[in-house]
């Protein structure tokens, strides 16, 4: 297996976190799950998950100064993942974790190079008349559910969408059953300002152990550009994207209710009962003043 991304860019994430490496003793893999849950911590305000890996350092023995040194490390290795995104327009993600995996049996996956992913972006690009449908109320969707990996060929699709209409209603998705893979589309989502989900779970059985939702709209709310979801807000993008029924509507299909003899009903004055909401569906509108992609958020 082989890497196309090149060792000067390469190296402006792995030199720190090769240093954690040196100077913890730790496995690259250890040490790169770390940084990836350390990072996606700091994009969506989690402190007690992004002080998770420093407190194990703690725990081994290291005064505060080497664990502010080795958080330093942590913070370098992100800033040199934005240069290297800069400089090549790649995915830097990916091809980080392909060069770990040369030397490592954790780093188990190998991802769609990027010649073949743009390529692919190129042919699966939505229609004009699905461009030009796409509504705030009714966007349109792109995703790669199949095992999204680093979310490699949907920000190669979002790049090619941004070319061609910049102003179309854009909704991603990402769905992968790999802790560290969903957690990189996350990252990648972030960083190349890409409004949607990424979805942690087996999509064969539409099964989501953890979503999130990511925009960078969300900043100027003040808010963080990712936002893990609960199970209430999961429920309601599996049925609104992938038609998984809500519970709500599964009990209102059941024939327990109509079987219910009405002499065993007691007389209830209609009046006094609360009014229910008439619809579980998922709002997916973007704001009517805003119809780029981050102007997207169903859950403000």
């Amino acid at each position: 297996m082989t890497t196309l991304l090149e060792p000067e860019h390469r190296e402006h994430v792995t030199d720190p976190l090769d240093d954690i490496t040196q100077q913890t003793g730790e496995s690259p893999y250890q040490v790169f799950s770390d940084w990836i849950d350390m990072t996606v911590a700091s994009f969506s305000g989690d402190e007690d998950a992004y002080q998770k890996p420093l407190d194990r350092y703690r725990t081994d023995g290291r005064d505060e100064e080497t664990v502010r040194e080795l958080a330093t490390l942590h913070a370098n290795a992100l800033g040199g993942l934005v240069l290297a995104m800069e400089e090549t327009r790649e995915d830097i993600l990916g091809g980080v974790y392909e060069y770990y995996g040369l030397t490592s049996e954790h780093f188990a996956q190998y991802f769609t190079p990027g010649t073949v992913s743009r390529a692919m972006a190129e042919m699966n690009l939505p229609d004009t008349d699905s461009l030009r449908e796409a509504t705030p109320e009714d966007p349109l969707v792109v995703g790669d559910v199949s095992g999204c990996g680093s979310g490699r060929l949907i920000v190669d699709i979002a790049r090619r969408l941004r070319g061609m209409a910049p102003e179309t209603p854009t909704v991603f998705l990402g769905y992968d059953k790999d802790p560290l893979c969903a957690k990189m589309a996350v990252l990648n989502f972030v960083l190349n300002d890409m409004t949607g989900y990424v979805l942690l779970g087996d999509a064969l059985k539409l099964d989501a152990r953890r979503v999130w939702f990511i925009s960078t709209a969300q900043l100027i709310r003040g808010d963080h550009p990712v936002r893990e979801l609960d199970t209430s807000e999961r429920d309601r993008v599996l049925a609104r994207f992938f038609g998984v029924p809500l519970v709500d509507d599964l009990d209102e299909d059941t024939d327990a209710g109509a079987a219910q003899d009405e002499s065993d009903t007691p007389d209830v004055d209609p009046e006094s009962i609360p009014e229910e909401p008439t619809s579980t569906s998922l709002d997916v509108s973007l704001a009517p003043d805003e119809t780029s992609q981050a102007g997207f958020d169903e859950f403000a």
